[in-house]
């Protein structure tokens, strides 16, 4: 029997299964930049006195990043240098450095967000490039319009084709989120690489940048695959995208297109944070209806993931082994519920036979999985 752990929160559980039902745990494979190659990264960026670094991405890579550029600004003697960062990242992200402390941005739009930024010589904003549902890909341009511009936001979910997730594809709503960096005076930092290993890093123009990094992560971490009758898909490594359901589900989105129809998915989400998005909390509090990605309304945080668990329930059973509470989950949301790892290899081996191999995905928030077009 093979010994499998899979990261779920903060911990590891074993995945107790026999070598004749794993099928394969899909990963990258990808080489990562050597000691010397980030310092030469690191010299690109021209640091200066009264600048500000806005912290966009949580996720252990993103803490160790801004470490290095701390260190570095330190041994130069800058002074002035500010760290501020979204609320809701701001534990995560905390150097705990006493000579530099995060501060949370008080900024709600754009006109906040420039007036913060005068404040400055010079602004960079630091993103972990990932996959995103609804944009294609993850980075500065899209954490600006989902975290400064509502109407925006509104628009790409608009512009989507259908009410299925589009991760690694550069379609309307991702050009939309290039548009909006022209009303932002910075450049961005754009890191690529998985919970604890950095592929690369891209200085420049937010566009410029971001264009870069999503080429980069889509080389190095897309992986194909056949299609599968059932799959079990941990997050990764860094706690955060196990914090809040809505963060884990971004991973599930990821990796679900392999799945036949009529297979079984299960998510990890520890979700000691909650469900993690104003869309979700409404909802199953009882008070909207499932929206449509069509309606001509305001869309609220995470709405998108209802619209598509809205859709993917109708393709595929979607369970989740989860700290919220079973009423919510299964309830309201539809999704079947499991106290554990055991109880979903029982209740896979029992609805595939004895001999069903599992498909296991160990780090969600930075693999795409698709279906090989030569299969």
């Amino acid at each position: 029997m093979p010994e499998i752990w899979l990261r779920y929160g903060t911990t590891d559980i074993p995945l107790d299964i026999r070598f004749e039902n794993l099928n394969k745990n899909l990963e990258p494979t990808s080489s990562h930049l050597r000691d010397e190659q980030v310092q030469d990264k690191l010299q690109e960026i021209p640091l200066k006195d009264n600048c500000l670094f806005i912290v966009l991405s949580s996720s252990e890579l993103t803490r160790r990043v801004l470490s290095w550029i701390v260190d570095s600004a330190t041994n130069k003697r800058y002074n002035g240098i500010g760290i501020m960062t979204l609320p809701k990242l701001k534990d995560f992200i905390d150097l705990r450095n006493e000579k530099y402390t995060t501060t949370a941005l008080n900024a709600s739009d754009f006109l906040s967000l420039n007036e913060t930024i005068a404040k400055f010589q010079t602004t960079f904003f630091l993103s972990h490039s990932a996959y995103d549902p609804v944009f294609g890909f993850e980075g500065t341009p899209t954490h600006l319009v989902r975290n400064f511009n509502k109407e925006m936001m509104s628009e790409a979910i608009r512009l989507r084709s259908d009410d299925l997730p589009t991760p690694g594809i550069e379609s309307e709503p991702y050009r939309l989120a290039l548009s909006v960096c022209e009303k932002v005076n910075a450049t961005s930092i754009e890191i690529v690489g998985s919970s604890n290993m950095l592929l690369d890093m891209y200085y420049g123009p937010i566009t410029e940048s971001f264009r870069k990094a999503t080429s980069r992560l889509r080389e190095d971490t897309l992986v194909e695959s056949n299609q599968v009758k059932s799959e079990i898909i941990s997050p990764g490594c860094d706690p955060f995208h196990h914090y809040t359901l809505t963060e884990s589900l971004n991973c599930l989105w990821n990796c679900i297109d392999i799945l036949s129809e009529g297979g079984s998915v299960v998510l990890l989400s520890e979700a000691r944070g909650g469900l993690g998005s104003e869309a979700l909390e409404t909802f199953v509090h009882g008070r909207p209806p499932i929206p449509s990605s069509s309606e001509n309304e305001r869309i609220t945080d995470g709405k998108e993931h209802l619209i598509f668990l809205e859709a993917m329930r109708k393709k595929y059973d979607i369970g989740v082994v989860s700290t919220i509470p079973q009423y919510y989950l299964k309830t309201k949301l539809g999704l079947d519920t499991f106290d554990g790892l055991r109880q979903v290899m029982t209740k896979l081996l029992l609805k595939y036979g004895k001999n069903h191999k599992v498909t296991l995905v160990s780090e969600g928030r930075s693999t795409h999985a698709r279906i090989d077009p030569s299969l």
